[in-house]
């Protein structure tokens, strides 16, 4: 037997007879962000199925991959973490402090086949790109993996892009790794479509709807031809899925994820064939013969609605801490901030220009039309963020609209901005419209303590 169960985003499991090895296990609320995982509703198959695994996979540190909450509740006495081998070694630390060291934790060099037990083969992708746009990027960290997993008694391959960046010359590129170093092609397919970020629903001077249409469309077109060149048996769209929970809950339906049915579309011509269990159902290989049992939660108009309607009233992760307004404070701990944002900057030679303007409010509600609500807000101070001194053109300007508690915990590295900032609790306005990368990775150098994002 082996069998691929989906039931959330990137929390992926795969059986056999006597292993489970587990991928991104996340259930609820995110640590660092305002995302909930749609569609786990019932973890009662979860329980049974997953909380015993031998192996668990983490692809990187991102809350809705790495959710210590999720981990807690597996059980084997002997379970190992499956992570690449990072120059920085932060996930591994993060994993042996949560176990007390504990746990053993396998780390395997990126592009390097490895066996891990009598079921089992794995290679970690290491992150080619940062974007699928293949835009400039001078910052370049080492965030993202993804894995090849491969059946020993049956030989099948399984690849699991997770959430990270890919176009088809770095799927070409994976693809010829498989076929040299496993001796055939991909099987299995998943990988993430549409937006898994902030773009477009917390965007307030763009149109969403129309820019919702283009990613989707633009993926999908992406997803055909990866399968017209891969020709696997089976995909399944997985990665980048979830609802926000939380007073901006509205933001929903501008999240730009394709519905089953484009999907489907799309892709009819090809010979692969498209599931999608995400919520439970799997795909399996037995007695030479390939199974799906399915689990369309779109053919139930009322199941989202309800899902969002029991998570719109939950907190927002930053208000945990007090709610005491010290603008003094909050001063002193932006300038020391930006003198830490500003030595990176230099240390890596950024030329781009840009003119970031933070507005803080006490707190912000967002109106039926999804922009801020100004009767029911209440501003209180903006903070300004430029990396020039003279008068230049070409100039990015972005405007992030967050509040006090949320800016406060971000500047002094008590949270990570790469998470919030695609976590649906930041509002943006940005001019040009067009997404500059090392602007917005840049802001995880905006705080006080060391930058281990």
């Amino acid at each position: 037997m082996f069998k691929i169960h989906h039931f959330a985003n990137s929390f992926i499991s795969v059986e056999t007879q006597n292993s489970i090895l587990t991928c991104d296990p996340w259930i609820g609320k995110t640590s660092d962000n305002g995302w909930f995982s749609y569609p786990i509703k019932n973890t009662k198959d979860i329980k049974k199925k997953i909380f015993n695994s031998n192996f668990i996979y983490i692809s990187h540190i991102h809350c809705d991959h790495l959710d210590f909450k999720t981990l807690k509740k597996f059980k084997n006495k002997n379970l190992t973490f499956i992570i690449k081998k990072f120059d920085n070694g932060i996930l591994k630390k993060k994993l042996k402090k949560f176990t007390s060291n504990k746990v053993k934790v396998i780390e395997i060099e990126p592009f390097k086949k490895k066996k891990i037990n009598k079921d089992f083969t794995l290679a970690i992708i290491p992150q080619i790109i940062t974007n699928t746009s293949n835009l400039p990027d001078n910052i370049q960290y080492d965030m993202d993996t993804s894995i090849v997993i491969q059946s020993n008694q049956y030989k099948t391959i399984f690849y699991n892009n997770v959430d990270m960046p890919i176009n088809i010359e770095v799927l070409k590129k994976i693809n010829n790794f498989v076929k040299k170093n496993f001796k055939r092609k991909i099987d299995i397919f998943c990988c993430a479509l549409g937006a898994a970020s902030e773009f477009p629903q917390c965007f307030l001077n763009i149109n969403r709807n129309n820019e919702k249409k283009k990613i989707i469309n633009n993926s999908l077109i992406a997803l055909h031809a990866y399968l017209k060149y891969l020709k696997p048996n089976f995909f399944f769209p997985a990665g980048g899925t979830y609802a926000i929970y939380g007073k901006f809950y509205k933001l929903n339906k501008y999240i730009a994820q394709p519905d089953f049915s484009q999907i489907k579309a799309s892709t009819n011509k090809l010979n692969t064939k498209i599931c999608n269990i995400i919520g439970g159902g799997n795909i399996s290989f037995e007695k030479a013969k390939y199974t799906a049992n399915e689990k369309i939660f779109e053919k139930d108009k009322n199941f989202k609605k309800e899902f969002i309607n029991q998570i719109r009233k939950l907190n927002y992760y930053y208000l945990k801490n007090t709610k005491n307004i010290d603008l003094k404070k909050l001063d002193q701990i932006f300038i020391n901030a930006k003198k830490n944002y500003f030595k990176i900057l230099t240390y890596k030679k950024i030329n781009t220009k840009w003119n970031i303007n933070f507005k803080i409010y006490k707190n912000y509600e967002l109106n039926k039309n999804c922009f801020i609500d100004k009767k029911k807000s209440k501003f209180l101070k903006t903070y300004n963020l430029k990396n020039y001194y003279l008068n230049s053109k070409n100039v990015f300007k972005l405007e992030c609209h967050l509040e006090y508690q949320l800016f406060k915990l971000l500047l002094s590295g008590k949270l990570p901005w790469n998470t919030s900032q695609s976590g649906s609790t930041i509002m943006y306005k940005r001019s040009p419209n067009n997404f500059n990368v090392d602007m917005i990775f840049s802001l995880n150098f905006l705080r006080t303590k060391k930058n281990n994002f």
